[in-house]
This record gives C-alpha cells, structure tokens and sequence, in this order.
C-alpha cells in the first residue's frame, strides 16, 4: 500500500530515494491529455516570435526546453532548475540536437541573469515546489523584458476531487496530500501573485483536469502510508478507503479531477505601456 510517488520529495530533487522515478513521471504528465493541451496553450500564450530568448524555469529534464528551441527560428532557449540531477538529464537529452538551447542549476527565487534578458519566460510547474511563489514571481518579471512575455501553469494540488463515498476522509488525504507541496494551493493565488509582480494584461484560464485513477493513486498512496505511520489515519480506514477507489476506479466511470490555473501576462514597457 505503501508504492508510489512522494511528491514532498520534489522540494529537493537530488536528495530523492529515486530521482529516475521524479522524471519518469514528468515525463508520464505530459501525455495526460488535458495538460498537453494546457501546455500548448501555455505555449500560445508567450507570443514567441523569431530569435526570442526564451527562459524555462524549473525545465526538470528539458523537454519542453528542447520543443521550443525546435519549434521557434532561431530562438535561444536556457532552462534552469534547482536539480543538478534534473539538469544533468536535460543537457543529455539535448545533446548532439544542433539547437541553442543550454541549461544550469538555479534557484528561481535569485536567478543569474541581469535584468530584462528575455523576451519570454515559461513557468510550467514550478509555482508549486517553491516555498516563496512571491520572490519567484518577482524574479521572472525582473528577468524579462519590458513588453515580454510571461507565462505560469500550476496545479492547486487542494482542489482534488475524488468520487468517493467517505467524504470526511477523502478531505483528509486530499488536504494532506496538498500539504506535501511547497505551494499545493498556489493554483488559486497565481493571478493575483503575477498581478501583484507587476505584469498587465493578464489572462488567466482554469482547467479541471480529470485523471485516471491509476494515476492519482501513485501520488497519493505515500500521503496515505505517512498518515497511517504518523496516526493521522488508522490502519482499517486507509483500507477500507483504498478498496472502494479501486472498486471505482475497476468500474472505469470518472473518478478524480484537479483544478489547473495558467496564467500569463506582459511586462510593462518602462512608459507604462
């Protein structure tokens, strides 16, 4: 009961028990149809135009680095991520591609670039592993460009649903499972924090995306572990609760759903327009 993927252990990649499985499931995320849908939208949103500077903050193993590098003429693509595990994986895969793409190690909150270096900026997935959102927003407009653009796609890892007939409990592991991120309600607060970082106008969409039960069991299963060890949950319940999702889920009717927030807005230009 006890098998799955700790999402805490995202605060701090290189001290993971099994980084490889971080990855795996990025790369896994990216095929749940409702986020590669958001991701193309995300993508939309930046306006990218030939030979931009595109930043991919919190790029994990590069891939998304590596297809807008391909995708845009000319551009010029650095990814940053906290990992040197992650990093190390997106200069291997992007080797021998021909594109300008590079990557390095980061903190997000105090990035190595002089103000106004690019004219576009993704966070994908990074709101919700950092403790300070409000820094991180800060430095991604001090890094752009004014008339760039910034775009952000995050989970509220708190609005999770599940089909679930014990309700009182569903809360408790849902809450509990959130309390794992660094930010797993900064879905919500993501408008405002880039509103409050100074970018105009500022679109924002919200996407619940439904998820295959399987899925959602591999992140939550080590929420509900810890909760049995610690006595927040007892032995019987987490049971009980396990064989109804799994009886929903073998019935192949919808079971879970979270809310996406993407985000994305302008850096004002120094008149104010």
């Amino acid at each position: 009961m006890a098998h799955g993927l700790d999402v805490s252990t995202f605060r701090d990649v290189d001290s993971a028990p099994d980084p490889t499985a971080l990855i795996g499931f990025l790369d896994g995320a990216r095929h749940q149809p409702t986020l590669a849908e958001l991701e193309d939208r995300l993508v939309a949103e930046l306006r990218l135009r030939p030979g931009v500077r595109v930043l991919d903050a919190g790029c994990g193993p590069g891939t998304q680095s590596v297809a807008l590098a391909r995708a845009v003429e000319g551009a010029t693509v650095t990814g940053v991520d906290a990992s040197r595990l992650m990093i190390d994986e997106a200069v291997r895969r992007a080797e021998g591609s021909g594109l300008d793409v590079s990557f390095q190690v980061a903190d997000g909150t105090r990035l190595p670039f002089p103000d106004a270096t690019f004219g576009a900026v993704l966070a994908q997935t990074v709101f919700e592993h950092v403790a300070d959102a409000e820094a991180l927003a800060a430095e991604l407009v001090r890094v752009t460009e004014p008339g760039g653009r910034i775009a952000a796609l995050s989970i509220d890892a708190a609005s999770a649903i599940v089909d679930h007939p014990d309700a009182w409990t569903t809360r408790r592991i849902t809450e509990t499972w959130a309390d794992g991120f660094a930010g797993g309600r900064v879905g919500r607060s993501l408008h405002r924090l880039l509103l409050g970082a100074g970018l105009i106008d500022v679109i924002l969409e919200v996407r619940a995306a439904p998820f295959p039960a399987g899925f959602l069991a591999t992140l939550i299963r080590p929420t509900t572990a810890r909760m049995v060890r610690d006595g927040e949950l007892d032995p019987q319940t987490s049971e009980r609760w396990w064989e109804v999702f799994e009886e929903r889920a073998a019935g192949g009717a919808f079971v879970t759903a979270s809310l996406w927030f993407l985000v994305a807005g302008t850096v004002p230009s120094e008149s104010g327009g």
